[in-house]
């Protein structure tokens, strides 16, 4: 009597162990990815709200006209000095300093002399009656502070406005 031997059927040790692995792999970047996403978005809407700032300062001093700027529920309105008033920028979809919104769910915190800056209420193309920063046409800024978080997220980061026109963003790890 022969036997013969049947082919063992199912998975060896080797392949089911591969396949943990790539789930594991797939899983822990998927959760990576997704936690990290928020921390992305906040670092790009701070490092958007220093370059917008820089930008402004960069035309004021080339152009020698002010360029005023608020913070008008969750967005930066930049502005220039007209002989009566201040009047906002053009929405044109080519414009850099249009409003736009600093980011969803970004918390903003924004201080001048170590007090809180409230939001302006929206107008129509007005900054309000005056904005509450300038860039002067002589390369001075209005001195602030500007810390934008999220929730969720284990990090801050703060725009630091000094009156020599300087931006200096950092970021911190909050605990």
């Amino acid at each position: 009597m022969t036997y013969r031997a049947e082919p063992a059927r199912g998975f060896t040790l080797i392949e089911v162990l591969v396949v943990v692995v790539i789930v594991g792999v797939v899983v822990g970047a998927a959760t990576l990815a997704i936690s990290a996403s928020g921390s992305r978005e906040l670092e790009n809407a701070a490092r958007r709200a220093e370059a917008r700032i820089a930008l402004a300062c960069e035309r004021a001093l080339v152009s020698g006209q002010d360029l005023g700027f608020s913070l008008i529920e969750g967005s930066l309105r930049f502005g220039y000095m007209l002989p009566t008033r201040w009047q906002a920028v053009s929405d044109s979809p080519d414009e850099a300093l249009r409003e736009r919104p600093i980011g969803e769910g970004i918390a903003l915190r924004l201080t001048r002399d170590g007090l809180d800056v409230v939001d302006a209420p929206a107008g129509d193309d007005l900054i309000a009656d005056k904005p509450q920063f300038i860039c002067f046409s002589s390369g001075e800024l209005t001195p602030f502070e500007l810390e934008l978080a999220r929730d969720g997220v284990a990090e801050r980061w703060h725009l630091l406005a000094r009156v020599d026109g300087n931006l200096e963003l950092t970021r911190e790890d909050r605990r």
